[in-house]
C-alpha cells in the first residue's frame, strides 16, 4: 500500500512540474499575457521581411511550428483562414522551430498559404516568445503589441478566432 501511495505522490509531482512549467505558466521576454513583446525581425522564406513594430495596429498571431509536427499542420488551415477573413486587421507569422528536419520551403511548396512563414535558426525568437519544446505554440498580440495570449497547444480555428477578437 505504502508503494502505491509514493507511486501516486510522485505521478502528482511529476504532473504539477510539468503543467507549472508550460509557456503559459512562464514569464520570459515580455511574453506574458499583458506584457509587451519586445520587438523583432525575421526574414520570411519567401524573401520579406516580417518585423513586429511593423505590425502595430493589427492584432499579430505568431504560431511557433514544425514540419514534423502533426497537431502544428492540422491547425494551419485555420490561421490561413484566418489571415484570409481579416487581411487588413490580422497579420500571421508561421514561425518554424529550430527543430528543422527537411526544407522547409520545399515542404510549403505543396500549400497554398497566404501567411508569412520564417525559420527560427537559433531559437532566438522562440526565446522570446517563452516557447518550450512543446509545439506548436501560439501567441496572440492586441493592436498595442500586448500579449493576450500565448501557450502550447493546438487550437481549432473557432478559438483562435475568439481569441483574436479580444484583440481589436
Amino acid at each position: 500500500m505504502r508503494k502505491a501511495i509514493s507511486a501516486l505522490a510522485a505521478g502528482l509531482l511529476i504532473a504539477a512540474l510539468i503543467f507549472f512549467n508550460q509557456p503559459e505558466a512562464r514569464e520570459a521576454g515580455g511574453s506574458a499575457v499583458g506584457e509587451t513583446l519586445p520587438d523583432f525581425s525575421v526574414t520570411c522564406v519567401n524573401g520579406d521581411p516580417f518585423t513586429l513594430s511593423a505590425q502595430r495596429g493589427k492584432v499579430t498571431v505568431i504560431n511557433v511550428w514544425a514540419t514534423w509536427c502533426g497537431p502544428c499542420i492540422q491547425e494551419m488551415a485555420g490561421f490561413d483562414q484566418l489571415r484570409r477573413e481579416y487581411p487588413q486587421d490580422v497579420a500571421v507569422l508561421m514561425l518554424h522551430s529550430e527543430l528543422v528536419t527537411e526544407d522547409v520551403t520545399a515542404w510549403l511548396s505543396g500549400y497554398d498559404y497566404d501567411l508569412a512563414f520564417a525559420v527560427d535558426e537559433e531559437g532566438r525568437i522562440a526565446a522570446l516568445l517563452g516557447a518550450s519544446d512543446l509545439l506548436p505554440q501560439t501567441v496572440i498580440l492586441d493592436r498595442a503589441g500586448k500579449v493576450i495570449y500565448n501557450r502550447a497547444g493546438a487550437m481549432g480555428y473557432e478559438a483562435l478566432r475568439r481569441l483574436t477578437a479580444e484583440g481589436f
